[in-house]
């Protein structure tokens, strides 16, 4: 399903703001576990010739204006008010800018498939990309024109028909009321068994940004089915499952067990093979992809992937592996920190996160996305290397003067401190030497709360976050919205049922 910012639709559909997610926490049997979650990039490395970036000069900020990738070919197009850099589809195989199959201006061939209705309109493009951590106005999303206003919303993820037509379209609808977008929480527990460290059945739900749910939960397998593995967590240990989206946008991962549920002591259990997971837009499940050794006796936490072919893997000991779909090329990259608990893809770079000394911060992986050992890791200038206790972290491309990622939101579960420099979600700027704490938002209602897990998404208002809270029991779904404003409150959208607990967070997949 194509992915839209909710704030092209307005603060009735955000129910007052946007999305973030995050968590994980400490378990049993001497493991400990933490989570991680992460955002997304486009994939492209940014200043090479399939990804230029570019400001337009009405401030609306857009990635690739003359080529993206195959899901998405843009170039930068001039709106009727004479603004250059909104970005339109004149050749993708799927994408073609039209309006229900009418000839687009730019001359590209209609293939009926609803994405934009009219070059003169907004930067809006039928594919996400996962790009919510670039400028690229597939996933950024800009508010509209004027000239949008006649002619309404390009993209509509509707699940009732607004147009008057007789069915929705949730692709391709082209009317004015646009639905809100979704996102992807993982869900541990089925509300019946009480959680404890056993195995316990993992569920993945899709909901709208106002936290209601959108379809019915997707179980996740719980037996062996030919190369299928099962699929559980613990259900304690509030590190694991991480939910990321590939960076094509097409994928969710996240990383577990291959046990059913049921099984003790999981997270320290030496004898159950740890497994991706790798759920597509439809909800088909492939877990095929065994860990063999890797993270033997601990916590395998979290799963990254460009396009769903290969993973990136993080644990509590064991540092950082990669595999290839289906457990070839099973390689660690990274021993030391040997405790991991976020891997994350933005752009053309691998990152980490660990809670250990002597480096309790966010890093970089090797140069680029490696994918043979050993690799050196390097922390973010500027950030601390102890007394935090880092999580979920997502980053963006926010300044139209500072060269790649800006802006970076990390989470982090200690008790939130009057002078903001204790727990919440840390909001952190670079200006191209170092990194500088500006913000940290843990205000909820009247309130506070820590997080461990984050996803978000960028728009020219600002930043919209939805966060897992770091509870044992009854955990929320938070969202916020950074506009600037030197108070974020955020705002509770849900709350996990008796007997469950939410986990990773991500922006949901497209087909």
């Amino acid at each position: 399903m194509p992915l839209r910012n909710p704030l092209r639709s307005g603060s009735a559909v955000l129910l007052g703001t946007s999305i973030a997610m995050c968590f994980c926490a400490a378990v049993g049997c001497n493991v400990y576990d933490d989570e991680l979650l992460r955002r997304v990039d486009d994939g492209e490395p940014k200043g090479d010739a399939g990804a230029t970036d570019a400001t337009t000069t009405d401030g609306h900020s857009i990635i690739d204006p003359t080529a993206r990738d195959a899901n998405a070919l843009d170039i930068a197009a001039t709106d009727a008010d004479g603004t250059v850099g909104k970005t339109v589809d004149v050749s993708s195989s799927d994408s073609a800018m039209d309006a229900g199959g009418s000839p687009p201006a730019d001359g590209a061939t209609p293939d009926n498939r609803t994405r934009d209705v009219g070059i003169t309109s907004d930067a809006v493009d039928g594919r996400s990309d996962a790009t919510t951590g670039s400028r690229d106005a597939d996933a950024a999303f800009p508010p509209p024109d004027a000239g949008d206003a006649a002619l309404g919303d390009a993209v509509d993820v509707d699940s009732t028909a607004r147009d008057g037509s007789a069915t929705p379209d949730v692709v391709n609808d082209a009317d004015s009321g646009a639905g809100p977008p979704t996102f992807r929480v993982v869900r541990v527990g089925d509300g019946t068994t009480e959680l404890s460290a056993a195995s316990a059945a993992a569920f993945i739900e899709e909901r709208r940004w106002d936290g209601q749910l959108a379809g019915s939960p997707l179980a996740l397998p719980t037996a062996a089915s030919g190369a299928q593995a099962p699929f559980t967590l613990s259900g304690i240990a509030s590190s694991e499952g991480a939910l990321a989206l590939s960076l094509d946008g097409r994928y969710l991962a996240l990383a577990g067990y291959a046990a059913s549920p049921g099984r003790a002591n999981v997270a320290s259990s030496s004898n159950v093979e740890r497994v991706v997971a790798r759920v597509d837009a439809a909800g088909a499940v492939d877990t095929s992809t065994r860990l063999g050794d890797a993270f033997t006796g601990t916590n395998a936490r979290s799963a990254a992937s460009v396009d769903g072919a290969a993973f990136w893997i993080g644990g509590a000991a064991g540092g950082v592996w990669f595999a290839t779909l289906g457990g070839a090329g099973l390689t660690q990259i990274v021993s030391s920190p040997d405790n991991v608990r976020l891997v994350a893809l933005f752009g053309d770079r691998l990152y980490g996160c660990s809670g250990t000394s002597p480096l309790t911060t966010v890093f970089t992986v090797g140069s680029g996305r490696p994918t043979t050992g050993a690799q050196d890791v390097a922390a973010l200038s500027g950030l601390p290397r102890s007394g935090t206790s880092p999580y979920a972290f997502v980053l963006f491309d926010r300044s139209p003067t500072v060269a790649g990622l800006d802006t970076l939101y990390l989470t982090d579960d200690r008790s939130p401190e009057t002078d903001g420099t204790g727990g919440g979600i840390q909001k952190w700027t670079y200006d191209g030497n170092a990194w500088t704490r500006v913000a940290t938002f843990s205000a909820v209602g009247s309130g506070a709360a820590v997080f461990r897990g984050v996803a978000g998404a960028m728009s020219s208002i600002g930043v919209t976050l939805v966060a897992s809270t770091a509870e044992s029991s009854a955990n929320r779904l938070v969202v916020f919205v950074d506009d600037g404003s030197p108070n974020v409150t955020g705002t509770v959208i849900t709350t996990a049922p008796s007997n469950t607990i939410f986990r990773g967070v991500a922006l949901s997949p497209h087909p």
